[in-house]
């Protein structure tokens, strides 16, 4: 009966709306707002300003849209064509909803827009969905989202895109007035609740007490988990929620969130959103290097969209320290990023996402899962390589490395 109401609900025609009824409530359990930050925390608000976390969830505005809704504004869906129209300072999708009726859908909400641009409509009763076409950045198409009416915003994405959110689901209506304390990803999503830090500052009291510094906590595990609390796939221990519901920085994340990976056969990844899974397998995990070791947190990257501190192969270099010899002879460049964290996922398109486990993926594991096709790896990645045979590569590499072993050169 629930899923005929909700159905009901999906099939009607989405109104617009002058207000948004998903203001925050900032005060939701012990959110203050980012906004609140900016009073004592001006030059790491205006950092953050300039990351992409605040614009995960954004209104949908013209200055925000990144879609074409004019011209390229069409798409094949199972046999019917789904159309994006703009309207003045509104932007709908024509699509066919669960009752096999088309309707146009109001676009409430954004959803990224640097690789791929989500849009986000709202039911009457308040649950949020995700619309059925969403825009690829690189190759400037739209592109097919599945099962949109089936899954909810809140029971599916919220706590990583939205900080401080609350539900606020009533049982007995079957409809949800939820709010968050920010958008996007806040202040709060890292550093936990702030309104008693605030209070602290004000009355003179423990500042350090009543925030959460991920950085300071001493335990590098639990410290990585705020990061993997949303780079990371998978479910609530009851399966219900596609995030850690509940989670709070410094909880241990584990005993909140069951991993479920989309993985190569060799185990490593193969969509976005799994840097914490790489990681916890990598070489830097068993030494203590963490995310914000590598990745700026409140302000922008050195000159890539990565936020890391130094551009490319530079950041690797800081650290390791690697002659001209045996395979690292190979190229010129000593290209670290290309061959330790080959582009083996996808975000927008294929393979604009690196690996994060540190390791050379070998052409053997390509052979050992009947062809790159099926298991992608560091040599074949490389544009020069891409087309010659994984065999020969690995006959190559072992060769190279047979004769560094027979000079003792290490």
């Amino acid at each position: 009966m629930k899923l005929f109401v909700t159905m009901l609900f999906a099939a009607m025609i989405i109104v617009n709306q002058s207000t948004d009824a998903h203001a925050a409530d900032a005060g939701g359990d012990g959110y203050a707002g980012s906004r609140q930050c900016l009073e004592c925390h001006a030059d790491y608000y205006h950092g953050w300003k300039s990351t992409l976390h605040p614009y995960k969830f954004q209104t949908a505005t013209p200055a925000a849209i990144v879609g074409d809704f004019t011209r390229n504004n069409t798409l094949n869906i199972d046999g019917h064509t789904v159309r994006m129209e703009k309207a003045g300072d509104k932007y709908f999708i024509h699509a066919i909803g669960p009752d096999g009726k088309e309707h146009a859908y109001l676009i409430k909400y954004l959803i990224g827009g640097f690789w791929k641009q989500l849009y986000v409509t709202e039911f009457p009763n308040g649950e949020l969905h995700i619309l059925p076409a969403m825009w690829i950045v690189e190759t400037q198409k739209w592109q097919r989202c599945k099962n949109w009416y089936r899954t909810i915003y809140q029971i599916s994405c919220t706590g990583c895109h939205n900080t401080g959110s609350q539900l606020n689901y009533d049982k007995a209506t079957e409809t949800y007035k939820t709010t968050w304390a920010d958008k996007g990803v806040a202040c709060e999503a890292c550093h936990g609740p702030g309104r008693k830090h605030i209070e602290a500052a004000r009355n003179k009291g423990d500042v350090y007490a009543t925030i959460i510094n991920p950085a300071k906590i001493p335990d590098i595990h639990r410290a990585a988990m705020v990061c993997g609390s949303c780079h990371n796939r998978g479910t609530t221990p009851d399966g219900k929620y596609g995030y850690p519901y509940g989670y709070k920085p410094g909880d241990q994340l584990n005993f909140m969130f069951t991993e479920k990976p989309k993985l190569h056969p060799d185990h490593t990844s193969k969509a976005n959103r799994q840097q914490y899974v790489d990681w916890k397998k990598s070489g830097h995990a068993r030494e203590g290097v963490l995310c914000w070791d590598c990745h700026f947190t409140h302000r922008r990257g050195k000159a890539n969209k990565a936020q890391t501190k130094l551009p490319g192969n530079a950041l690797c270099r800081s650290c390791h320290v690697v002659g001209q010899q045996g395979v690292h002879a190979i190229h010129s460049v000593n290209n670290c990023i290309g061959c330790h964290m080959p582009a083996l996922g996808k975000r927008g398109v294929k393979g604009d996402v690196h690996s994060h486990e540190f390791r050379v993926i070998s052409p053997a594991d390509s052979i050992a899962a009947g062809g790159v096709g099926k298991q992608p790896n560091s040599c074949n990645l490389c544009h020069y390589h891409k087309n010659d045979d994984p065999a020969k590569l690995l006959e190559i590499l072992e060769r190279i490395k047979k004769e560094r072993r027979d000079r003792r050169v290490f």
